[in-house]
């Protein structure tokens, strides 16, 4: 009987010590995606109105690692590639100052191939965070149905 009333015990302060960390703990999130279909004016390229102010930049990241800036509503703007996050980083904020000169705001539209790594995702975000750019995170995941049971 001694043993349970230790256990117990022992339980109640291991409990009493986690919630004390999680009281002293800062969690805070480090950082705000918008998804493709939770905003209207920010979810497709092609819904974007016309009068719409802001500078949109579609980054697509390919499996093989590299990315491919392109903007979304003008044919005109040359389509640029980056081998590495350093490019990237350069080719958005020459985009932003170009937005910026033009006293718009510049929104960053991801879009991951399914076949990408998902940490070449989380760097372009970190890009845009960094530079302080709203960004909006369009992916296309297909379900497989469940098997067959057999």
């Amino acid at each position: 009987m001694a043993t349970r009333g230790f256990l117990i015990r022992f339980i109640d302060i291991g409990l009493i010590v986690l919630f004390g960390f999680l009281m002293i703990s800062d969690i805070d999130a480090l950082s705000r995606v918008d998804l493709a279909g939770a905003r209207q004016d920010v979810a497709e390229p092609s819904e974007v109105a016309e009068d719409d102010e802001r500078g949109f930049v579609a980054v697509e990241i390919l499996p093989d690692g590299r990315f491919i800036l392109s903007d979304p509503r003008d044919d005109e703007t040359p389509v640029v590639g980056a081998a590495t996050i350093e490019t990237l980083t350069a080719e958005l904020a020459a985009r932003q100052r170009v937005h910026a000169d033009a006293g718009a705001e510049t929104v960053v539209l991801i879009q991951p191939d399914p076949a990408s790594a998902v940490q070449l995702t989380v760097d372009v975000m970190d890009v845009c965070d960094r530079l302080g750019l709203v960004k909006s995170l369009r992916m296309d995941i297909e379900v497989a149905p469940p098997p067959e049971a057999g």
